[in-house]
């Protein structure tokens, strides 16, 4: 099962949501709420990279991510997802940037070391 923690890379932190094995609903939700917690907890700019390597996100999941995108505080300086590996995948993504906005999209990566590097520069 997936967990949020703070990493550093080059000297930066950045809060990183791993979903990575993450197969249910009540999984994927329970990490996206720890998040929120730090997020909320913190009142901080960020930066942001979620691991969906291995996951589902399931209808379940993107109904509640919604909610919290409304209700969450637009603190992510910038974000990176990798584990987009499919069309459906990327369509999910592009739903979900147009419904948070432009200034808070999610830009997607082929591999972590990608995303962490994209983020610090």
């Amino acid at each position: 099962m997936g967990e949020v923690s703070k990493i550093s890379h080059k000297g930066k932190e950045i809060l990183y949501i791993n979903y990575n094995g993450c197969k249910s609903d009540s999984e994927m939700i329970e990490i996206l709420h720890k998040a929120v917690e730090i997020i909320v907890k913190e009142n901080k700019e960020y930066l942001q990279l979620t691991d969906l390597t291995n996951s589902y996100a399931t209808p379940g999941y993107m109904k509640e991510a919604k909610q919290v995108a409304k209700n969450t505080p637009k603190l992510a300086t910038k974000r990176a997802i990798a584990g987009i590996n499919s069309t459906g995948r990327l369509i999910l993504l592009k739903a979900y940037n147009l419904m948070i906005g432009d200034e808070n999209a999610v830009k997607p990566f082929s591999s972590l070391e990608e995303a962490k590097d994209w983020l610090v520069s």
